[in-house]
């Protein structure tokens, strides 16, 4: 499915099967992204693949039409720098039970290769397509069958990378419910074979892992993967589910793994099952800026986004993440100050704004608390909270206006190793990043406040705070 010039949609004569038009045009409404990755209307399910060739970039995503309907897609966009993005539509029809999987380019120049799960007979069966140059699928066929004895009957996400053979990554877990990937390798995309759970440190963590990753970095190995049936512990696993990584050294011969501990990619509310891409020199990832099971105020007209792309590298056992550096190419309409503030609420009148990026760097911090609110009016605000003592930096989305559903508490918190020193806040119409000394850590939610909220306030608890500030508009990277 496409979208013709007037936003009507039509089905993709490529497309395995026909899906009727739903709509006359892609949905409207006050909280539609302006530089954010984001489904023309209906659901976006999940990322399936993310990959980097001659062209640009290419991104999959799994696509539901019309909310609470089980017709899926596979949704197609490419760039040319990964933050905007040309809409390709709907390359391929999902059955009901397909889940999203990889992408892989081979040196072989024989098309894009697919990977993904499928359900049949209450089976998980793993299927490899290649899309070739004219955007058709040549082939599609099953290459793992069911799953190991031993495991449970899920294993979905089939991530696929080649280093001295071909390797598949699948997330399940142990009959007795603890969290496992397994490993499987072959001489081809399209063969593989049973090698056997990778051993990690972690063996009862969790009851369920999935959507694994693989890839070296700054020398390390890293391993990127979700967990099901975390129990909260201080400020870590307070969402539904986990998604985050291990660093360290990986024997593939021995199927072992020694690392450092697990640590969480994004400690706001809403970030999972990410994909990275490596591309001259620089490894990117961008996560789905959605939780399972979590219900969003868009529910019946358009659901999720992605997350902006962020630059990652190694420092010990943990990942950097910092904006990549591409989005400042879109910036404009600068504005920067520089100044104190203390306990009395400071109204920073020239940055109000309902999409832009703010950059902070503190300069001076006598204060016990610094308290930062944006998309402030009467009755709404979301706030940024940093307990000087503790270096606890607070993401508060009470009063940020309508709140998703089934989530656990209105704030999360992230203990920072330094003194804060740096932000880096990308708002958009939804949502809101926060990136915390130069990426030591990330905070990303959802976000639904009021058209009229557009207030940006500083003010401190005991003490005071020098600051310097700029702030950018943000070119729209779509039309909706």
């Amino acid at each position: 499915m496409a979208l013709d010039s007037d936003g009507r949609m039509f089905s993709h004569p490529s497309a395995d099967g026909q899906l009727e038009a739903h709509t006359p045009k892609k949905v409207s409404d006050e909280w539609r992204q302006h530089y954010h990755v984001q489904p023309p209307l209906g659901s976006l399910d999940g990322l399936a693949g993310l990959v980097a060739d001659a062209e640009g970039y290419q991104l999959f995503y799994e696509w539901t039409p019309v909310y609470g309907q089980r017709t899926k897609c596979l949704y197609h966009l490419t760039s040319k720098d990964m933050v905007a993005f040309d809409d390709q539509g709907v390359i391929k029809m999902l059955s009901d039970g397909d889940s999203p999987g990889s992408a892989l380019v081979t040196d072989n120049q024989d098309g894009l290769h697919l990977f993904y799960t499928g359900l049949k007979s209450r089976r998980c069966i793993q299927y490899h397509s290649i899309l070739d140059a004219q955007k058709e699928f040549k082939t599609t066929e099953a290459i793992i069958k069911g799953t190991p004895q031993g495991y449970l009957p899920v294993m979905n996400a089939p991530y696929v990378f080649h280093e001295d053979k071909y390797r598949m990554m699948l997330g399940t877990g142990t009959e007795d419910e603890f969290g496992r990937i397994l490993v499987f390798s072959g001489d081809s995309p399209s063969s593989f074979q049973y090698d056997g759970p990778l051993a990690t440190e972690l063996d009862q963590f969790g009851f369920m892992w999935t959507h694994p990753e693989y890839f070296k970095l700054d020398g390390k190995d890293v391993l990127l993967f979700n967990v099901k049936g975390l129990d909260k512990y201080q400020n870590s696993y307070w969402n539904i589910y986990q998604s985050g990584y291990l660093v360290g050294d990986i024997d593939f011969n021995e199927l072992h793994m020694t690392h450092g501990a697990f640590h969480e990619l994004d400690h706001g509310f809403d970030f999972y099952a990410p994909k990275t891409v490596m591309s001259e020199g620089k490894r990117l990832i961008v996560g789905w800026m959605g939780t399972e099971e979590t219900d969003y105020p868009t529910n019946g007209e358009w659901d999720h986004c992605l997350t902006i792309p962020r630059e990652v590298s190694v420092r010990g056992s943990h990942l950097i993440q910092k904006p990549f550096d591409g989005l400042c190419n879109y910036r404009t309409n600068e504005l920067t100050a520089e100044g104190y503030f203390d306990h009395y609420p400071r109204k920073i009148k020239d940055f109000y704004g309902h999409s832009y990026e703010l950059v902070l760097d503190i300069l001076e911090n006598n204060a016990n608390r610094i308290h930062i609110d944006l998309r402030v009016s009467r009755r709404e605000h979301t706030s940024l909270i940093y307990d000087s003592e503790s270096q606890v930096l607070t993401l508060d989305r009470t009063f940020s206006g309508k709140l998703p559903g089934n989530v656990d508490g209105t704030t999360r918190k992230v203990q920072l190793e330094a003194p804060l020193s740096q932000l880096d806040i990308f708002m958009d119409i939804s949502s809101i990043e926060v990136f915390a000394n130069h990426g030591e850590a990330v905070m990303s939610a959802r976000i639904f406040p009021s058209n009229e909220s557009t207030g940006v306030e500083f003010s401190t608890e005991i003490g005071g705070c020098h600051v310097r500030m700029a702030r950018y508009d943000i070119k729209p990277t779509n039309d909706n």
